[in-house]
């Protein structure tokens, strides 16, 4: 259940379900830019079907950048009318949102003209029309997810960090057998626990204690045994192994 729920979860669904409406957005207006590229540009080097693909990217970045990046430069542009006292800044922001909206609202109603206002298409532009609330409603909540007052993340922390200290509580109580313990436990007295967990704790240290002495030991064998290996291997002088000169004698 935790993987469910899950904040970042929460988060990336938000994002991505932000992102399939933009690609349907972008897809709806591809058929657009693939009707004018077929009727205006006539011969040329480039096809209606790159024609149309280009025309979907950008819908689809136009779309992300209102629906997920817009509350951002809101927030910057204000700042900046302000700064300035312009606030044409601040109105072309919100221009440019709505010439977007309506540029998709176009595309949405030329499908339609193309299917000859058939069923299929009134639906297209009825799930477009939700769409574009959705992606809008997905962008609002995810900045809000994403921007936590610090008073909000500061709760947050504190009570991961209670449940964190709980679940070490609940670990050394597997340990605890003493029925008066256990009745010091149940009467809200956590001291039992703090007890064993420092035992633990001693004994960890004691265990590493142990293997460090040990580690040691087992470099200074290692040593003796390099010296040993490295004297025995040492050029010998002159006389032989077994105590005779090996130099040639006069007769």
């Amino acid at each position: 259940m935790k993987l469910f729920h899950n904040k970042v979860i929460g988060k990336l669904l938000a994002a991505v379900l932000g992102i399939a409406c933009a690609v349907y957005f972008g897809w709806t207006f591809s058929f657009f830019v693939y009707w004018l590229a077929q009727s205006f540009i006539g011969d040329s080097n480039i096809s209606p079907q790159v024609a149309a693909w280009i025309g979907g990217v950008i819908m689809f970045l136009a779309v992300v950048f209102v629906f997920f990046f817009a509350e951002y430069a809101k927030e910057e542009v204000d700042a900046y009318s302000e700064f300035r006292g312009d606030y044409s800044f601040s109105k072309a922001l919100r221009q440019l949102k709505w010439a977007i909206l309506f540029v998709e609202l176009g595309s949405l109603l030329f499908r339609l003209f193309q299917l000859h206002f058939a069923p299929i298409g009134i639906a297209m532009v009825a799930i477009g029309l939700a769409l574009l609330y959705l992606a809008h409603l997905f962008g609002k909540v995810l900045h809000a997810q994403v921007n936590v007052p610090l008073d909000i993340e500061a709760g947050r922390v504190r009570e991961d960090a209670g449940r964190k200290a709980l679940n070490a509580v609940r670990q050394g109580l597997n340990k605890i057998t003493s029925a008066d313990d256990l009745r010091a436990i149940h009467s809200g007295d956590f001291s039992p626990i703090d007890k064993v967990k420092a035992e633990d704790e001693h004994d960890r240290n004691n265990e590493q204690a142990r293997e460090k002495a040990r580690q040691r030991e087992l470099t200074a064998k290692r040593d003796s045994d390099r010296q040993a290996t490295q004297d025995y291997l040492k050029p010998r002088d002159k006389a032989s192994s077994n105590g005779y000169s090996k130099q040639p004698v006069d007769f």
